[in-house]
């Protein structure tokens, strides 16, 4: 089974977004043969949350990214988050990791930064989401 570490940006807090992210990630496992998946993210509960700077944010999320094949953002959400999904695409570009957006809203609320960051931009759609996995992201070795 081909398995790809994920990391799914968490940069909007809402566990209601990891959890509709993983949905589509499950279904596609469960529609193709051989997808297997294993996701890291920083949590609402995770002490990286709690770092007193941005530079020691940045190093948490990158620590956390680094075993990761691929970062997952939930693009154009809630502007009060952009610090912290900046610092997720700053990691993913500086560890070569690319970025899948899944465009979940209006596109229009998605930054340019978002946009010439992502190797593909795909629909709220569990086949979209898993093709795009397979073609940018690496396996786990």
């Amino acid at each position: 089974m081909a398995t790809y570490p994920v990391f799914l940006s968490h940069g909007w807090v809402e566990q209601d977004g990891i959890e509709r992210i993983t949905s589509l990630m499950e279904t596609y496992r469960l529609k193709t043969e051989g997808f297997g998946y294993e996701y890291y993210s920083v949590s609402k509960d995770d002490p990286a949350q709690s770092v007193p700077s941005n530079k020691a944010l940045a190093i948490a999320i990158e620590k956390q990214m680094k075993p990761c094949s691929c970062l997952i953002i939930l693009a154009g959400v809630y502007e009060e988050f952009k610090r912290w999904i900046n610092l997720e695409l700053d990691a993913a570009k500086k560890l070569g990791i690319p970025v899948i957006l899944v465009d979940a809203v209006d596109p229009k609320y998605t930054s340019h930064k978002e946009k010439r960051a992502a190797a593909e931009i795909v629909k709220w759609d569990a086949m979209q989401l898993g093709d795009a996995i397979v073609r940018h992201a690496r396996l786990k070795k």
